[in-house]
């Protein structure tokens, strides 16, 4: 009896013990996630690291420290404790983290592994048709040319143990953050990271792209909290920048006691120093505004933020700057944000905006990215302004061809240091050869033009022997062309062709058929060209359809009798009636072009517009169908009527 009871007693003993340990590692636990919740990611990390390493597992303690690792762009360690959540707690991942997963694990190179993280990601979100995430090869990412060929070198003046990032032209300088040592007695440390606080620094700009005489910003716009990535107005007058959430000497936290980043702005004074600081008004206690880029004329300002309407971590959204203040905010839409962090923006004298992000699947850690309206395209940078690591703050100077930006390939990753670069100049050649198309034999002689987007004429001359090659040097880089070939008893042809952003030579080859010797009555000319396509709603004539009216033009003066009916149609969308008379219009606009441009005899051609009267298909009112089968109604046909 008294051994079953001390066997009794024991049991308790273990239990009672074995509940304070739980409980203990609970508490921790909670300290931890209030700390997480607050961004002391450091702290959190020391707690969280403590609690596993007493033996305690969940799937909510493996989450967060791998989370904690990753805002920190520690993405070994975090690639670690992600890999530990999807092994033991599969059920419990939450989408979020197999995508910051297949992240961390393309920051380590571990590419195949990244892409099933990524598939996991896919099946929880149903995102298969998203693009955001690139499926080229690491291989064509790094080879990527959204600029060209640079030439990078680190900068002599970052701080050792430091982190230096976000550089801006300020004037004839570069303005910097840093959280470097300044020499004073008491250095506040940011729970976030365990690094000083950032304030903004300037320097002059070498030849070499270098900077010296390295001082802190005069005037009243550093603090004792975080000052970060700015931005000058063209005029000089206004740096836009980003500060804690810190006005008039206020400190203000959201509803957990978080401060949060906000947008502010300064005047420069008349002794030339900034001051007059400034909240702008779409700020919040509830959410981050930051990472200010001002566009070249002025009138827009892009910025970063988490705030309500964020496809992700942080979009890229932008405000009008107007005399009276600012417009509405709007979001860049999900052709540029995804669901990680889209980030730093920045826009160049060409209109191009470049920026920072995780969401996509480039090299690891955040790439730079360069959104091309006029193309519609977005393009990794590749390297070597891009790596496995955090690579951000991206600026560049279309004049000089010269810029800088920020990483952390070489050092621990709260190391951030600036680098500067130089595009290689871009020298290419387009090269176009004429060939018969069924022959295959070179047609020495044939004339040759180039033209611009616009259709101007850039350059002419002739196919020479022996291989019938016309050379245009030095075509504009990232420029599209349109090679255009004739000769005598053969019909025209072209091809268009986009110059790469780095050097090279563009070869294109246009095939010649023999002319047509009989045109049959009511033969569709439109047969021979592309499709001419309006803009919704517009009746005017677009670039490309003037590309491809200009080959009608060709082939009226080639056959001086040709009577063309010009027959101008809609699809289903839209009202019957309203569809009618705009296939009119565009009907006239058709005829007129031909009429103006060309120098046709108007006497040659007839038409009117059909509206949605003569369906090629069975996309008719209330009918589903795809845009490829609305397509095929809205066409423009040139019948022709007598030769």
């Amino acid at each position: 009896m008294d051994l079953m009871f001390k066997k009794l007693q024991l049991s308790i003993l273990v239990l009672v013990c074995f509940s304070t340990f739980v409980n203990a590692q609970e508490r921790d636990l909670a300290k931890g996630t209030k700390k997480f919740n607050q961004y002391a990611f450091v702290d959190s990390q020391k707690i969280f690291l403590r609690v596993a390493e007493e033996g305690y597992e969940s799937a909510d303690l493996f989450g967060k420290l791998a989370d904690s690792y990753y805002y920190n762009a520690d993405y070994d360690d975090a690639a670690l404790w992600y890999g530990k959540l999807v092994e033991k707690y599969p059920q419990e991942v939450a989408p979020n983290q197999y995508f910051r997963y297949a992240q961390a694990l393309r920051a380590t190179e571990d590419y195949e592994t990244s892409d099933q993280m990524i598939k996991k990601y896919e099946e929880l979100v149903q995102a298969e048709g998203d693009d955001y995430y690139n499926s080229a090869s690491v291989s064509e990412i790094k080879s990527g040319n959204g600029l060209g060929t640079f030439e990078i070198e680190r900068l002599s003046a970052n701080s050792v143990g430091y982190s230096d990032f976000a550089p801006a032209f300020f004037d004839e300088k570069l303005l910097f953050s840093s959280t470097r040592d300044t020499g004073t007695l008491t250095t506040r440390i940011h729970s976030w990271n365990n690094q000083p606080f950032l304030d903004l620094y300037v320097g002059d700009i070498t030849d070499q792209g270098q900077i010296n005489g390295v001082s802190k910003l005069d005037g009243s716009i550093n603090t004792e909290f975080h000052e970060s990535t700015a931005s000058l107005s063209p005029d000089g007058n206004t740096l836009y920048f980003t500060r804690n959430n810190y006005t008039n000497e206020t400190y203000r936290t959201d509803k957990k006691n978080t401060n949060k980043l906000k947008l502010y702005k300064a005047n420069r004074t008349g002794n030339g120093s900034f001051g007059n600081v400034q909240e702008l008004p779409f700020n919040s206690d509830s959410f981050s505004t930051a990472h200010p880029a001002v566009s070249p004329d002025g009138k827009i300002l892009y910025f970063s933020s988490d705030r309500d309407g964020s496809n992700g971590e942080s979009d890229i959204w932008m405000v009008e700057i107007t005399e009276n203040g600012y417009g509405p905010v709007e979001n860049l839409g999900t052709a540029i944000n995804t669901p990680g962090r889209d980030t730093f923006p920045f826009v160049d004298a060409d209109g191009k905006l470049y920026f920072s992000t995780d969401g996509r699947g480039g090299l690891g850690g955040l790439d730079v990215y360069v959104y091309d309206s006029e193309k519609n395209s977005i393009t990794n940078l590749g390297e070597p302004i891009n790596s496995p690591k955090d690579d951000f703050t991206f600026i560049y100077n279309t004049e000089s061809g010269k810029g800088y930006f920020a990483s952390n390939r070489s050092n621990d990753p709260l190391d951030d240091d600036i680098y500067t670069f130089t595009r290689a100049a871009c020298e290419s050649t387009l090269i176009v050869q004429v060939i018969d198309k069924n022959t295959r034999e070179p047609l020495n002689g044939a004339l040759v033009g180039i033209r611009n987007i616009d259709n101007d004429l850039v350059i002419s001359g002739v196919a020479e022997v022996p291989d019938a090659k016309f050379s245009y040097q030095n075509p504009d880089c990232g420029a599209d062309y349109f090679a255009r070939a004739e000769m005598e008893g053969y019909a025209t042809a072209e091809k268009n062709v986009t110059i790469p952003e780095k050097s090279s030579e563009v070869l294109v080859v246009i095939e010649l058929e023999p002319s047509i010797v009989d045109i049959p009555p009511d033969f569709d000319l439109g047969k021979l060209i592309n499709p001419i396509y309006f803009d919704f709603d517009k009746s005017f004539i677009r670039p490309d359809a003037a590309v491809e009216l200009a080959k009608i033009i060709e082939i009226m003066k080639e056959y001086p009798q040709l009577h063309i009916d010009v027959r101008s149609h809609t699809d289903s969308r839209g009202n019957d009636v309203y569809n009618m008379a705009l296939s009119e219009r565009r009907n006239k606009s058709t005829i007129d072009y031909i009429v103006e441009k060309g120098g046709i005899e108007r006497d040659r051609l007839t038409g009117r517009g059909y509206g949605e009267s003569q369906l090629l298909n069975e996309c008719s009112n209330g009918v589903p169908c795809t845009e490829e089968q609305h397509q095929l109604n809205r066409r423009s046909e040139f019948i022709v009527q007598d030769y």
